[in-house]
């Protein structure tokens, strides 16, 4: 409205002199030809008088309504800024009740307000203090910024201050927990006699050396509020916050609170959230609250309580994490009155990943850990019946149990991506990445949400922990330069308890062809050995760093190879084939022999005889 006043202040003298200069033009014309012009009507400019033609109504009419245009817009204006302007103090006042320790310091005022009514009124003004303490939430400024609290975002922040000794990370993770490793939650935990194991997370491996599940303590890492204060940097956790948007032009991040934290540089190991089944989804509320999706520490302390308080459990699935689960229930069933019931849609145990021989060996496995197995399950409904949960099969069969555990797969975490305008693949899901495994110039991705191109392979998504090691640490060193593509073929291992573990890598699927190598198996071929000679229970961290330049293979004799061999697959290796090249490899109770198959697969090679090649991992040797 202001500006509307000041164009017509600007514009009014020019109207009016030119007005006179019309009449005055026309005057002169009159006298030097001594007659009047004909038929010319006077002009009326602007500045005429009000009303004194249509064009002056028009006129008048037109800046009547800018103006009412622009008062409209200025009220408007000003009361949006009100209102963002409360919601400020607003938000701005709640901050005081978090932070804990500075609250008794107006405790004291506190006690005089019961007795004056008059002393109340200054403790209700806390907006005048709230101020102080937001520099010291968290920083507002972070130049590495690692969203997720994973092994990926862990990797990478130890690489990061490999490299940049001085670098200050932030880590924002919306659990309430420091960086952890997810496998022994379904292995390791389930077989310790420790009672309080729930609250330690500490845990005896295969080996019998004890170890927490946390990478570190806590005095490793850096408060979050003196990131921005400690001389040499170090590595800040926040905990129990969510990224919700990326605003990747002005390198910002939003919380779920609406804070905001810039970045210099920034990775996205957001990992994934477990699938659950939609029979599931759609069955109600009682049965939701029956139901574990297991992926986190507080699932494995709910679901350890529910298989202590309850007499039977329902794991749906037959992949790596539904065997683990089994199997472990099921050995904790033989002290207990527990029923452990497994079903999936396969014909046996990992089924989608074991030549169908070895799936049925490995159910017969699970069966004697006191499982009872169901195949060929389709789930068809569930239900909440009479204090039990009803699974009702496409087969018409039905299963009633007190809890169900689904097992049924990841599903990458990708919902920055909109807010970031970053690629979501659509074939593996997860941000599509470069082989440096860069989403932008300054965003890097790894773990479970990085789909990376792989030289050999094909473009791929990897949900196993060595993978979230290598291509963390790959991120890591990448955000300070070093600019590596992507060239290690990870691998993952699976245990069925102490006795039974098989490492893999590739592709390992069971529609393709495979060639099974397979011998008697020593009180050595274990986990439980392999982890007393490599001395950790993680066997990923140091099988990692280990190459095969020139494999030896042994000079023992071999034997004939029993693929077929009934129960009589102690040890072996299974070779995955595309187009008469090997493209997945798994070690079946064979343990520090990974670079070995790493090398074969790099290599890419056709091998006339695959028997000869399994010599190079000495399965022959006692």
């Amino acid at each position: 409205m202001w500006t509307c006043k000041n164009l017509w202040k600007k514009l009014a003298p020019l109207a009016r002199s030119s007005s006179t200069l019309c009449r005055q033009n026309a005057r002169g014309v009159v006298l030097n030809n001594d007659r009047r012009l004909p038929l010319v009507p006077q002009a009326h400019m602007s500045s005429g008088t009000p009303g004194s033609g249509g064009d002056n109504n028009l006129y008048y009419l037109l800046v009547g309504a800018t103006c009412v245009g622009g008062g409209f817009y200025a009220y408007r204006t000003i009361k949006g800024d009100k209102e963002r302007y409360q919601e400020r103090i607003n938000e701005i006042a709640s901050r005081p009740n978090k932070v804990v320790p500075e609250q008794p310091i107006t405790e004291a005022p506190g006690e005089q307000a019961a007795e004056t009514p008059q002393a109340a009124e200054p403790a209700t003004v806390a907006p005048a203090e709230v101020p102080a303490p937001t520099p010291v939430e968290f920083p507002s400024h972070a130049p590495y910024l690692l969203i997720g609290g994973g092994t990926a975002s862990f990797a990478a922040a130890r690489s990061i201050r490999a490299r940049d000794p001085g670098a200050r990370v932030l880590i924002i993770t919306d659990e309430p927990d420091l960086p952890y490793m997810r496998p022994p939650l379904s292995k390791e935990l389930w077989f310790s006699d420790d009672p309080s194991v729930v609250d330690t997370l500490r845990f005896k491996q295969w080996n019998g050396k004890e170890r927490s599940i946390y990478f570190q303590p806590p005095s490793f890492y850096v408060s979050p509020q003196d990131l921005e204060k400690v001389e040499n940097g170090g590595v800040a956790v926040l905990t129990g916050k969510k990224v919700v948007h990326m605003d990747v032009r002005g390198n910002k991040v939003t919380l779920s609170d609406n804070t905001e934290i810039s970045y210099d540089k920034c990775l996205i190991a957001t990992g994934g959230v477990p699938r659950n089944l939609q029979v599931i989804e759609r069955a109600g509320e009682e049965v939701t609250k029956r139901t574990t999706l297991f992926r986190k520490v507080e699932d494995f302390k709910a679901l350890d309580k529910v298989s202590r308080d309850t007499k039977s459990i329902t794991i749906i699935g037959g992949g790596f994490l539904g065997s683990e689960l089994a199997c472990a229930l099921g050995r904790r069933s033989a002290d207990s009155d527990l029923e452990v019931i497994q079903m999936f849609p396969e014909k046996g145990n990992m089924g989608k990943v074991l030549p169908e021989y070895l799936s049925n060996w490995t159910t017969a496995k699970v069966k004697s850990e006191g499982v009872t197995i169901i195949t060929e399950a389709l789930v068809k409904a569930v239900s909440f019946k009479d204090g039990k949960v009803e699974i009702k099969l496409k087969d018409g069969r039905v299963v009633k149990t007190d809890h169900i555990v689904a097992a049924v797969g990841l599903e990458p975490s990708v919902e920055l991506a909109k807010s970031a305008g970053l690629e979501v693949d659509s074939d593996f899901g997860g941000f599509r990445v470069n082989a440096e495994l860069q989403a932008r110039s300054n965003i890097w991705v790894a773990g479970d949400a990085a789909c990376f191109y792989d030289i050999r392979l094909g473009r791929r998504r990897v949900e196993h922990h060595d993978h979230a090691v290598v291509s963390g640490r790959l991120a890591g060193e990448n955000m300070t330069g070093a600019n590596k593509p992507y060239w290690h073929q990870s691998m993952f291992w699976s245990d069925l308890g102490p006795d039974v573990g098989y490492e893999a890598i590739g592709i390992v699927d069971s529609s393709l062809p495979t060639v099974g190598v397979f011998a008697k198996a020593t009180a050595k071929d274990t986990p439980k050995a392999a982890t007393e000679k490599s001395g950790t229970g993680i066997r990923s961290e140091s099988e990692t760093e280990g190459t095969a330049s020139s494999p030896v293979a042994s000079s023992t004799p071999e034997p004939p190879p029993v693929p077929e061999q009934k129960d009589n697959y102690g040890k072996g290796v299974i070779f995955y084939l595309r187009d008469k090249v090997v493209v997945g490899i798994i070690l079946w109770n064979v343990f520090n022999r990974m670079p070995v198959a790493r090398k074969i697969i790099k290599d890419g090679e056709e091998h006339a005889d695959l028997n000869e090649v399994a010599k190079l991992f000495n399965i022959h040797e006692d």
